[in-house]
């Protein structure tokens, strides 16, 4: 009987560790086999908590530079382009020097005058057509307004502008706080936007155009009435004046065109002056666009000395043409000012993606020594774990069949 019990006792002990030989045996393998066929030598937090806490970070912070990556590719080919606009618009501007210079000459005749002044038309139209540059679909001079030209000729603007509201508008009308109302004059070559604050009114708009009128932003003529219907007109008195109004203020409500008489070789800016600001950094965010009023309408007003120059050609004197002449080159070297913030950012992108790249290759090498197996040494365990489990299952195999019966006497 002491037998038989001794027997029993050994059996019940040896098959649980057979059986946790067996688990142990099969999760190595299991591991092994995962590290092997993945490259990962961690799968799961729990294969090491720190570790996978640590790629966590290192996956998120990836995730960002692959972002700042993109919007640094997306700028840098739009300012790309606009750098490229702007040295087209500089040969041009030299040509029309060029042009004007020998159009001041005391012995050109009037004839030789209008045939420089055809040329000159052929520049401005030129220039007109680089201002309005479009890259993947956007115009890259537009501000924010970047869906439609910005630069419109004169023929397709017009000598006044009515809004319409819901109820008849009166000069104490209150304005809506931060609203922007712009005109753009095609004479002057000019934007004037009127952003109202609180507390303003269609009165306090309308004296504001009247101070752009006497600044000479706008052609002398232009304000901003109630008409008898009761809307807000922006317009001119003037008939060889063309200009464009736009408003997003609800309480003036949508703009309606009425026709007017169109200024020839001028032009209206009909984007806006905002600036998009995009992140290419953990601190770092660059200008996105650069608007056209700032490169082509403001300071010496590129366009406007172009069209200046093609009138004194037209009809002026030699002296009217020299001073037309020195108004564009001024315009050039105004526009080369302009242009210097712009390469400035090209070239600080341009650094900014080689460093963009380098802390990708960074993160990776972080991301695989964090997890990554090494594959001779994961091959070598593989290997290592199945002998093993091959052992444990043989040993196994000669444990777990015998049962007691086995070591029972016969009956």
């Amino acid at each position: 009987m002491n037998a038989q019990r001794r027997a029993k006792m050994r059996v019940t002990n040896m098959v649980p560790d057979a059986e946790y030989a067996m688990q142990q045996s099969q999760q190595a393998l299991s591991v092994a086999m995962q590290q092997v066929s993945t490259g990962l030598k961690i799968n799961q937090p729990s294969d090491g908590p720190a570790a996978a806490a640590n790629m966590v970070t290192s996956l998120a912070a990836s995730a960002n530079v692959d972002q700042y990556t993109s919007n640094v590719s997306s700028i840098l080919s739009q300012m790309e382009t606009a750098d490229s606009a702007i040295s087209a618009v500089v040969t041009s501007l030299n040509t029309a020097i060029t042009l004007g210079t020998s159009g001041a000459n005391g012995t050109v005749t009037t004839a030789n005058k209008q045939a420089i002044a055809a040329q000159v038309q052929g520049v401005l139209t030129s220039v007109i057509s680089l201002a309005n540059t479009i890259y993947q679909g956007v115009y890259v001079f537009g501000g924010t307004e970047s869906t439609t030209p910005p630069f419109v000729a004169a023929s397709t603007t017009f000598t006044s502008k009515q809004g319409s509201a819901a109820a008849p508008l009166a000069t104490a009308t209150a304005l809506t706080a931060g609203s922007v109302t712009t005109i753009s004059d095609a004479t002057t070559g000019d934007t004037f936007a009127f952003k109202a604050t609180a507390g303003d009114t269609v009165a306090t708009l309308a004296t504001a155009v009247n101070n752009a009128v006497a600044a000479g932003t706008l052609s002398t003529g232009t304000s901003a009435t109630i008409n008898a219907a009761g809307q807000l007109a922006i317009g001119t008195n003037s008939s060889v004046a063309g200009i464009v109004v736009s408003s997003n203020d609800a309480v003036l409500g949508s703009m309606i065109a009425a026709p007017g008489t169109g200024v020839p070789n001028a032009y209206a800016y009909v984007g806006n002056s905002s600036v998009n600001s995009v992140q290419v950094g953990d601190s770092l965010d660059v200008a996105a666009n650069l608007p056209g009023s700032q490169l082509f309408t403001s300071g010496p007003n590129l366009i406007g000395s172009l069209n200046g120059l093609i009138t004194v050609l037209q009809t002026g004197t030699t002296l009217q043409i020299g001073a037309a002449t020195t108004a564009v080159s001024t315009g050039l070297n105004y526009v080369a000012q302009q242009r210097i913030p712009l390469d400035n950012t090209i070239s600080q992108l341009n650094d900014q993606e080689s460093y963009l790249g380098q802390e990708t290759v960074t993160l990776t090498t972080q991301q695989t020594s964090l997890v990554g197996a090494n594959m001779a040494e994961a091959a070598t365990n593989l290997s290592q774990a199945e002998l093993t489990n091959s052992a444990v299952l043989a040993s196994a195999a000669k444990v777990l069949p015998q049962t007691l019966l086995n070591y029972l006497p016969p009956a």
